[in-house]
């Protein structure tokens, strides 16, 4: 006798409309001191990251940090698949620190949130926290 009713993934797993994705600082003044991947690797990653979730049409958010005076502009890899897509120029570190990424995130009104950047102790792990503190 089968003890499950129906046949369904699990509603826990990530779909195109159940989150926000986050794509944070992919710019190459960030990215010059990335010594774990190989900087090839790194674009061609984060390329496809943002392709599949344009691809899925998933809601994405692009931001950088200090575009204009430091880090310079977020990877084509990464900006190509969202063509007119406007991106979040900040001057924190920590994105959840700014108000126009929280607006942002607000208006998406997706309760999950994935997070992907070129740095995990600084980039994730602040907004991560953040947001986590914040419900």
């Amino acid at each position: 006798m089968p003890i499950l009713a129906t046949v369904a993934p699990s509603l826990k797993l990530l779909t195109p409309e159940n989150h926000l994705l986050i794509l944070i600082d992919f710019q190459s003044q960030m990215a010059f001191a990335t010594r774990t991947i190989d900087g090839v690797s790194l674009r061609n990653n984060a390329g496809m990251v943002a392709e599949a979730a344009a691809g899925f049409g998933a809601a994405t958010l692009l931001t950088t940090v200090a575009e204009k005076t430091f880090s310079g502009p977020m990877f084509d890899d990464v900006t190509r698949p969202f063509p007119g897509a406007a991106m979040i120029d900040r001057t924190t570190m920590n994105c959840w620190e700014d108000a126009a990424v929280i607006a942002r995130v607000n208006e998406a009104g997706q309760r999950r949130i994935v997070l992907a950047a070129l740095w995990t102790s600084v980039c994730i792990v602040g907004p991560a926290l953040s947001a986590l503190e914040q419900g």
